[in-house]
């Protein structure tokens, strides 16, 4: 499947897997994390992925964390996996995180960058 040009303004984590889950109203979608950036994620999932344009929350356990953050993101779009019934990718943009969330972000995408320069 082609894809149009690049629309993102900040690089991303890729690959990045982690396990998380997201909310939208009463509905838990679990899923995994496969790509990161400060603004944003895509998210692969088994279970049904919640609609473009509706607001959710990222549960993930980042960093050295005990316990999960929960981001607040939008779901910008959702897409089927070709040949694979029931698996779905959808964007998150995230929308008003905490400071603290926003740093530890920040953080782990620069660490990301920083060890991938090392294998470079």
């Amino acid at each position: 499947m082609a894809r149009g040009p690049e629309k993102r303004k900040t690089p991303r984590i890729q690959p990045f897997v982690l396990p998380c889950r997201v909310l939208s109203g009463r509905v838990r979608t679990a899923g995994f994390l496969v790509e990161l950036s400060v603004h944003g994620a895509r998210v692969s999932t088994e279970g049904e992925p919640p609609s473009a344009g509706v607001s959710a929350i990222l549960e993930v356990r980042l960093g050295k964390r005990v316990a999960h953050s929960k981001i607040p993101a939008e779901v910008q779009w959702v897409r089927a996996h070709e040949g694979e019934k029931g698996r779905h990718d959808f964007g998150l943009t995230f929308r008003d995180v905490g400071i603290d969330d926003q740093k530890l972000l920040e953080a782990i995408v620069e660490e990301f960058r920083h060890r991938a320069a090392q294998l470079a």
